[in-house]
């Protein structure tokens, strides 16, 4: 399974290179076909924006409610991680690869 590059249309980058590629505030990964830089796009930017803003407010929650190490755990490391995790998915098999605006 691959993901088609916008520059050249070509199937090219497999969903771990996809999910690699980095935000649209990046330089992004060269295509291997043409060459063209791709990030991935604003889909993913709002996903991880929204589900990273989630894990803060509960890593704050669980600063001031939560006292012991299982509530801390639970409440403040698991939602940070699992925030990562979707949208590394996410980016892998569901966003869209769009070209890259920074170029270096």
């Amino acid at each position: 399974m691959k993901h088609t590059c916008p520059h050249c249309g070509e199937k090219t980058f497999t969903p771990l290179q996809k999910a690699l590629c980095g935000g649209m505030s990046s330089a992004g990964k060269k295509c291997p076909s043409c060459g063209g830089r791709c990030v991935n796009g604003k889909a993913s930017l709002l996903l991880n924006t929204i589900l990273r803003l989630i894990a803060f407010v509960m890593i704050i929650v669980t600063y001031f409610v939560h006292t012991t190490f299982m509530q801390i755990l639970w409440f403040g490391v698991v939602p940070l991680v699992l925030a990562f995790v979707i949208g590394f998915l996410f980016d892998m098999f569901f966003g869209k690869l769009i070209e890259a605006i920074k170029h270096e």
